[in-house]
């Protein structure tokens, strides 16, 4: 498909969650052969969110990133909004949905600046972690492992390499040492922090953030109380007490 679609630039999506991690490993080898043949450049682009991605997701990613880099040429690419999460939240809540403020002013219209930066380069190509099963969302707009796109941000094409792979995600990054911080991160919180606050994650996983190196979540209970009026969310993210290894557990 690389032949016959010939992009003439591919970007990696990448968030140093374990589905991009995997996308990126799945796929290296042949993206560099394809832009070593054609003179293609090959870019990681990674996107912060502002007063939510934690630092060690942020330093993990950038280690892969670097390490691709100096093993593969591709080149890293650090964006995000000019606005921070906090305020948004305060005066919007959390919301769930594809077209929920955290995906559409700190995702997509990052996106879509990087995007209109690379317009002249058609086709385009972006390769991705997004996996079906995650949800019926997703499920029923990944309607095939490349597809060709037309959106809000322009024309371009999309490979979702978790499409049809089957396997155990975690073993397969374990095995390689440059994805080894990746593997720390899940290990130890479950999750990849480039969103600490999120609505669709529970209170178990919640929970486990808090007592892992000693993580003052409670500070982010405070300011939720003090800004946000939904029961649900408050209930998630209120301090543990009582049998912590059950509630974890």
């Amino acid at each position: 498909m690389l032949e016959e679609i010939k992009p003439r630039i591919i970007t990696y999506l990448y968030s140093g969650g374990k589905d991009s991690s995997l996308a990126l490993l799945l796929t290296r080898d042949r993206v560099r052969e394809y832009a070593d043949k054609h003179n293609v450049n090959v870019y990681i682009l990674y996107i912060a969110i502002p007063g939510n991605t934690h630092p060690l997701n942020a330093f993990c990613s950038a280690k892969v990133m670097y390490w691709h880099k100096k093993h593969y040429g591709f080149q890293p690419v650090f964006m995000a909004r000019d606005k921070v999460f906090q305020a948004y939240m305060a005066k919007y809540g959390l919301q769930k949905g594809s077209r929920r403020w955290c995906y559409t002013e700190f995702k997509w219209k990052v996106l879509k600046r990087y995007h209109q930066g690379i317009a002249l380069f058609y086709p385009a190509l972006y390769v991705d972690g997004m996996d079906p099963r995650d949800s019926k969302h997703r499920e029923q707009i990944i309607s095939s492992e490349f597809q060709h796109l037309r959106t809000g941000i322009g024309e371009y094409w999309v490979w979702h390499p978790l499409y049809s792979w089957k396997g155990d995600k975690m073993k397969a990054l374990r095995e390689h040492e440059e994805f080894r911080c990746v593997a720390k991160l899940y290990e130890k919180y479950g999750d990849s922090l480039n969103c600490v606050v999120c609505p669709y994650k529970n209170r178990s996983k919640l929970i486990k953030y808090h007592f892992q190196d000693n993580e003052a979540l409670d500070i982010i209970y405070d300011f939720m109380s003090e800004t946000m009026r939904s029961r649900q969310h408050l209930k998630n993210h209120r301090p543990p007490d009582g049998d912590i290894l059950g509630m974890i557990n």
